[in-house]
């Protein structure tokens, strides 16, 4: 069963975080209109997408600062994992860095795409 250092895949989850925080705050400035702001159901869908916001930044801060503290050497195997996953752009970006990880461990392994 092939793993992953713990490390590696808390970088990965945390950069994930980040591009989704990106794209809520995007999302943010698409709905947010001043002359709706009169709307309190408006203003509380806009709020939960500032929230969202921020607990996926926070998350992913998290994340990253966990993985920097995850001692070397602690791998973790991640295949059951992703058979859970079922958005496939995502599966691949998560199981890209299994194969990235593979390959700077073994110099003789060549990777075509």
């Amino acid at each position: 069963m092939t793993t992953l250092p713990l490390s590696s895949l808390l970088q990965t989850l945390a950069d994930e975080l980040r591009a989704l925080a990106v794209t809520a705050e995007e999302m943010h400035h698409l709905v947010c209109h001043e002359h709706l702001s009169h709307d309190p159901d408006y203003i509380r869908a806009v709020q939960r997408i500032d929230h969202t916001t921020q607990v996926l930044d926070n998350l992913s801060n998290f994340v990253s600062a966990v993985g920097e503290e995850t001692a070397d050497g602690w791998s973790i195997a991640i295949g059951p994992a992703l058979n859970t996953i079922r958005l496939s752009e995502l599966k691949r970006r998560l199981h890209k860095a299994e194969i990235e990880e593979i390959a700077a461990n073994d110099d003789d392994l060549e990777l075509f795409g």
